[in-house]
């Protein structure tokens, strides 16, 4: 099978959720991506969206979470909306909203594959603590939720922590870690040394598609089923500037796609999501056709 091979159905999903409350924010990326084809250009079913509601703008004095109640709630919503589409049989692409969403679909992977991997490609680590993190928002904090840091509800969805092993993660793309560090963020270096991180620098030095086929071969030798996080930030912000937090630095849509087309290729990925599209910042919809065409051409489609 070549990269980019499609070898299963796809059943698309939406999960309109910003985690910041927003009303106008990243919950809106489903639809418009629905509404720039993306259901036809991969050639999927549509599962419909998983209602989600984020109306909270208060943190949480304790875990230091925006919206923590509903976040929890909303994990749980994600978690069981999800798992019957994980039958294994088909790939599943998740519509995000913003990376909140990955507590409750590892939820979900966890009920239905007991141990699944993680091939996390995002221009932010994500590793901020509730306490830490500047707006208290979840999708700050998820990878330091997921390997077993973050408060309960969020941090042990469908099980105790971690959600993932470290040594099952591969940490991709990312170009803010001596930013987060100043902002005091705890160091993923320091504390889950056993995962694999390639930044974004890296990734364009040995080659997109060479990193993306090292993960994908590691993750299904162990621990044979894995799940993408596509965090559309960890493209360069002049190819794509309608996310919410720009970086210097990032990849091309050439080289996301690159890195993709092994993972999404291996039998042992069970689909992905892709999160952080802002419509609200795109108000001629210039990009969501552009992140459906990625889709399409990862997918083996386009």
């Amino acid at each position: 099978m070549t990269p980019g091979e499609s070898r299963r159905d796809i059943v698309v999903v939406g999960l309109p959720m910003d985690s910041e409350a927003f009303v106008d924010g990243c919950n809106l990326m489903p639809g418009a991506l629905r509404d720039a084809g993306v259901v036809a250009a991969l050639g999927a079913a549509d599962a419909g969206d998983i209602p989600i509601s984020i109306t909270d703008k208060r943190r949480d004095m304790t875990t230091g979470v925006l919206a923590y109640g509903e976040m929890c709630d909303a994990s749980q919503d994600i978690r069981k909306g999800v798992a019957p589409i994980l039958d294994g049989s088909r790939f599943m692409v998740a519509l995000g909203g913003c990376c909140g969403i990955l507590c409750g679909i590892f939820g979900a992977l966890r009920d239905r594959f007991g141990r699944p991997g993680l091939a996390f490609i995002d221009g932010h680590l994500d590793f901020y603590s509730g306490t830490t993190t500047p707006a208290g928002s979840a999708a700050d904090i998820n990878l330091w939720v997921l390997t077993g840091f973050g408060p309960p509800g969020l941090s042990d969805v469908g099980g105790p922590p971690p959600m993932v092993q470290a040594t099952d993660t591969w940490v991709m793309g990312f170009r803010d870690y001596e930013e987060s560090l100043t902002m005091k963020s705890p160091d993923p270096l320091a504390l889950i040394p056993k995962a694999h991180f390639v930044d974004g620098p890296q990734v364009q030095a040995r080659g997109a598609s060479a990193v993306g086929g090292e993960a994908a071969q590691a993750l299904a030798a162990s621990p044979g089923r894995f799940w993408i996080h596509v965090d559309l930030d960890v493209l360069s912000s002049q190819e794509m500037p309608a996310v919410d937090y720009w970086l210097p630095g990032g990849l091309s849509w050439d080289e996301l796609r690159d890195l993709l087309r092994p993972l999404v290729a291996s039998p042992a990925c069970v689909g992905l999501d892709v999160a952080i599209y802002n419509p609200s910042l795109d108000p001629r919809r210039k990009y969501a056709p552009r992140i459906v065409r990625l889709l399409a051409e990862a997918l083996g489609k386009g």
